[in-house]
């Protein structure tokens, strides 16, 4: 019997996980829960392949193979994540793959070299397994089923170890069930991060919402980032597909450690496979990898200044109590190059900053859009960007212009399609981070029938670190083939030290990812009349930077804290119960 997952993925499904995930019952046997799932699944995959082993000629073993349980999971999986690490690599096609913690029935080696079989690629394959018994048996099955040693190795190695040699693989799999716990898993993965060459992938296999009572949760946490691992995507499959993927790339402060009795040989295939990682572009960061060891991970040393990043805009929210913020944004000090309001037309209080592009909005229904861009446009202002509807998925009361695809797609056809022509670069709809927010977009492409022209796909998200990197991998995954703007993003209603977490977290993550290529914090506002919870802020309640707000004009750590006002509700354009939701579906 198969994991099949819920149809009914409504709100009360997901708070009723949350809860579940979180009973102290449950959190108490979680851990021997993953060891039962480890162990039933050793014991599955050695009973299929002694019965494998049995058949008398290769197509009856082939045969066999095909009528594993999980046999279509595995497929789909690897499918999933070749085609996640090939919007990574920009076409360029990793040779070398290895997977640790294959076991006795190494599916995940098989359906790899399948699939390059199908895309006539010569690939190879090592599996490494501490159990001497289960790489013996699943050497003897991919002989029996017609794979040769050239294309499948086998080593019998402890990943926990440091024994073993890892530079010469474009792309390594760590399985799921190798660390059951988050402090192993950690440890496993800083220890295969010293095995690899500095621009290799590493496929992390996870889990999430209840899911991850079977099997752990990765957690790409400060102190991975900090040594060097950069977070790439992040996908969590809703439908048959068990596990998640996180893909992450390996930097140069993890150079690996090994000691002198390596071989010059072993040297010799590093530099090879380095040369190739880069020559290839599979380094997708790596000019930004090269800088990666400044990273701002330590958001509460007051002492260090906050790189600088063109990316970098401005999400406008007046405040027409305090019209003396709005000089923050355009100071000498601020290294803010756009923004936008919202609205068709500029903010007048901007109108002498030259510095910060503006960047029109289609907020919604409208019959005066294109002729208040061309009129800017025609007396002489740089508008190379317009953005599309905000949140049309969302209600009206949360700032959404909560407008069905069909129309959507009619205006946009005739209010933006023509601003294609005169050069400017059209953003698509901002939905929520919601995954009612993908079916509308479904929507609205199906409903343009092939006209409406999209430049790049701005993104909106609220909730945690992991959360943002997973919607941003499921958008990329999706629109493989079009920039990302962040134009909305905060960790909302959370302590400081997780608000400034996860701000280091996003922004540094954002400016490595090349296709990511604006974005734009939520928090242009005092802490007082924020409705994203006061430590998102960027401003305290007297108008002064907080740490964040100066981090993200360039500057250093002010010390300034922010604090709220009780009982106060402000609504401001693209947030409201949708933050709220979207925290909620980060959890799963």
């Amino acid at each position: 019997m198969q994991l099949q997952p819920r149809k009914d993925d409504n709100a009360d499904c997901v708070v009723a996980q949350i809860l579940v995930l979180t009973h102290p019952g449950i959190t108490e046997i979680t851990t021997a829960l993953r060891h039962m799932s480890s162990a039933g699944e050793y014991q599955l995959e050695a009973h299929w392949t002694e019965t494998i082993l049995k058949k008398e000629s290769q197509a009856k073993a082939n045969a066999a193979l095909l009528t594993f349980p999980y046999y279509n999971n595995y497929v789909d999986l690897v499918k999933m994540e070749l085609n996640a690490i090939a919007s990574v690599t920009k076409g360029a096609k990793p040779r070398k793959y290895a997977v640790l913690g294959s076991g006795p029935l190494p599916m995940t080696s098989i359906c790899i070299l399948r699939a390059s079989r199908n895309d006539c690629e010569a690939v190879t394959v090592d599996n490494f397994d501490y159990d001497p018994w289960a790489i013996s048996e699943s050497s003897k099955l991919c002989c029996h089923t017609g794979y040769s040693q050239e294309e499948i190795g086998h080593h019998c190695v402890d990943v926990e170890s440091e024994d073993y040699d890892l530079r010469s693989f474009h792309v390594v799999y760590l399985a799921s069930l190798v660390g059951i716990t988050s402090e192993t898993k950690q440890r496993t993965i800083i220890r295969i991060m010293k095995q690899m060459s500095p621009g290799a992938l590493l496929v992390l296999r996870s889990a999430h919402s209840l899911r991850s009572l079977l099997y752990p949760v990765v957690e790409i946490n400060t102190t991975l980032t900090s040594l060097g691992l950069t977070p790439l995507l992040v996908v969590h499959p809703y439908d048959h597909i068990v596990n998640s993927v996180v893909i992450c790339q390996i930097g140069p402060s993890v150079s690996p450690t090994l000691d002198d009795k390596k071989s010059e040989s072993g040297r010799g295939k590093a530099d090879s496979a380095r040369k190739y990682l880069f020559a290839r572009g599979l380094s997708v960061q790596q000019s930004l990898l090269l800088r990666a060891q400044t990273l701002l991970i330590l958001p509460t040393v007051y002492c260090q200044n906050a790189p600088s990043s063109s990316k970098r805009g401005l999400v406008y929210v007046p405040n027409d109590k305090h019209r003396s913020d709005d000089s923050i944004w355009v100071s000498d000090t601020s290294d803010l190059t756009w923004y936008y309001n919202y609205l068709s037309t500029p903010s007048p209080v901007f109108d002498n900053a030259t510095q910060l592009q503006f960047v029109p909005m289609l907020w919604g229904p409208s019959t005066t859009f294109l002729s208040d861009v061309k009129s800017q446009i025609d007396s002489g202002a740089n508008i190379s960007y317009v953005l599309g509807f905000n949140e049309p998925d969302g209600g009206g009361a949360t700032g959404g212009s909560a407008m069905p695809a069909d129309m959507a797609a009619e205006i946009w056809q005739r209010e933006m399609e023509p601003l294609k022509d005169m050069g400017v670069k059209l953003g698509g709809p901002a939905v929520t981070g919601s995954p009612n927010g993908f079916v509308w977009l479904q929507n609205f492409f199906t409903a343009c029938n092939g006209n409406c022209s999209v430049d790049f796909i701005p993104v909106h998200w609220y909730g945690n670190f992991e959360g943002l990197a997973s919607h941003v991998g499921q958008v990329r995954g999706t629109y493989q083939n079009l920039t990302m703007w962040v134009t909305e993003y905060a960790n909302n209603n959370v302590d400081l030290k997780e608000s400034q977490s996860f701000y280091n977290q996003s922004s540094q993550f954002f400016d490595r990812i090349d296709y990511i290529t604006h974005y734009s914090y939520f928090g242009s506002f005092r802490s007082s009349v924020s409705n994203v919870g006061p430590n998102a802020a960027m401003l305290t309640e007297k108008g002064e930077l907080t740490d964040i707000g100066s981090w993200y004009l360039g500057g250093s750590a002010t010390g300034n804290t922010p604090r709220g006002a009780a009982g106060r509700s402000v609504v401001f354009a693209g947030s409201g119960i949708v933050v709220l939701l979207a925290s909620i579906w980060s959890a799963l």
